[in-house]
């Protein structure tokens, strides 16, 4: 009698959390010293991610990941947040589109792993 109710139970329980909404990626990136406090990120497909911004430099800086079509300027000592969710596997460049920027290094990558 109990075994009914244990599978039912399992059953229900698998199916809630089959159903549940999807956790999001907290991701935190400093921009500071014509760098990226990260320069690799990796994340999963299909699942929202928040990245959080935050420039420490007393000029402006970009945040850029031209794939998902994100493009922000942060001001100096500026802090910004944007949640996308990659819905595609692989790996793609984020970097700072200020002039001399990217060509200083600061650039890194988004890892999509399925």
């Amino acid at each position: 009698m109990l075994r009914p109710f244990l599978t039912s139970l399992i059953l229900f329980l698998l199916l809630l959390a089959a159903c549940a909404e999807p956790q999001t990626s907290r991701v935190t990136l400093t921009l500071q010293e014509m760098g990226f406090s990260q320069n690799e990120i990796e994340v999963s497909a299909n699942q929202p991610v928040t990245l959080r911004l935050n420039n420490k430099d007393g000029y402006a800086h970009a945040f850029d990941l031209d794939e998902f079509d994100i493009h922000l300027q942060l001001a100096a000592a500026e802090t910004a947040e944007i949640t996308f969710t990659p819905t595609d596997s692989g790996t793609f460049t984020f970097y700072c589109s200020s002039p001399g920027h990217q060509a200083a290094g600061m650039a890194g990558s988004l890892v999509v792993v399925p």
